[in-house]
């Protein structure tokens, strides 16, 4: 079986997704300015959150985060896939509670 990998550029960041590498858990690699970071993800138990990351494991600084979610934010909306970004344990952004373009 061929998993297709679709790559996407948005805030700057170039976004390699590949759905269900292993079960309901995806492949996303980020990369900019010469950084790559595997992200965190999977598939939600939930109807309203297509997928989760959870950003703060990668263990950037906070404007590397603010600027990765703002790209992967971007993605999510160009893509319609709900996403849930945990930027701490507790503090989230949703993205279809966002405007689209």
């Amino acid at each position: 079986m061929t998993i297709a990998k679709k790559s996407q550029s948005h805030n700057g960041w170039n976004i390699q997704f590949t759905k269900n590498v292993h079960m309901y858990c995806h492949s996303l690699r980020v990369s900019k300015e010469g950084s790559v970071y595997d992200v965190p993800c999977e598939d939600s138990p939930t109807s309203e959150v297509g997928m989760v990351m959870w950003l703060y494991e990668l263990s950037l600084e906070e404007n590397r985060l603010q600027d990765l979610a703002e790209g992967l934010l971007q993605w999510a909306k160009a893509t319609s896939i709900n996403c849930r970004l945990y930027l701490t344990t507790e503090d989230y952004r949703d993205s279809w509670k966002l405007a689209r373009p």
